[in-house]
């Protein structure tokens, strides 16, 4: 389960996906600690196939929701389940899309930290890639429209059995796209066999170090949570 990420700020997503400022959003700054129902990032491709970055609520809403409140814990969809699990089915399909992020924090359940407030707490970490500051979550999106007629673009990120450089912290992990994966992944008409291809050749390249139990609290928001711990 992934509940909190750092995003990367918009210059360097327009950087790395080669994107134009006509494709990309002025609204996205850095976060160092998103969490559920907030506002992020997605790339996907537009109707003339170019990638272009959208802000879309993470926690995904099904276009054919009806409820009168919002679905909860949509914000991580299982790979395993995601093809045929109705919540998500529709997406994987054909609305595919990627979380651009710098990395994410996972908490150990087998380690014990101690709190601002003293509390004792499960010991979060910070996984990212040695090699390359932007990764790419796989993810899907789907749009939904309100009560008040108004629009929302929203996601859920797949995830995946932990690699073995991280299993010990945490079972279950994002899948991490490789570059030579996106366009695979962003295509709008592949079988499910192609898709599965793209995720199976998903990054491993990981590591991970203890950061500050203030990661907790998700109104902490500055890059000294990425600071490993002494």
């Amino acid at each position: 389960m992934c509940g909190r990420y750092v995003s990367p700020d918009e210059a360097a997503m327009e950087r790395y996906w080669h994107i134009g400022a006509g494709n990309s959003g002025r609204w996205i700054r850095r976060i160092y600690n998103v969490a559920p129902t907030m506002t992020v990032p997605v790339v996907l491709s537009n109707e003339e196939g170019i990638a272009e970055v959208l802000p879309a609520r993470w926690g995904l809403i099904p276009g054919w929701w009806k409820k009168s409140s919002l679905p909860t814990l949509t914000f991580n969809a299982r790979r395993e389940e995601a093809a045929e699990k109705t919540m998500w089915r529709q997406s994987y399909r054909s609305r595919r899309c990627l979380m651009p992020a710098q990395g994410w924090y996972e908490w150990n359940a087998q380690e014990q930290a101690v709190s601002p407030s003293g509390r004792k707490v499960k010991q979060p970490y910070y996984i990212h890639c040695p090699d390359d500051s932007m990764l790419a979550f796989a993810a899907l999106w789907s749009t939904w429209l309100g009560p008040d007629a108004r629009q929302v673009l929203s996601c859920a990120l797949l995830t995946t059995e932990a690699s073995p450089a991280i299993h010990a912290i945490h079972q279950r992990m994002p899948v991490v796209l490789a570059p030579q994966q996106f366009d695979l992944w962003l295509s709008t008409n592949l079988s499910a066999e192609r898709v599965g291809e793209a995720l199976t050749h998903a990054r491993r390249d990981l590591i991970a170090h203890p950061v500050s139990t203030e990661v907790n609290d998700a109104r902490n928001d500055y890059s000294a949570l990425l600071q490993k711990l002494n």
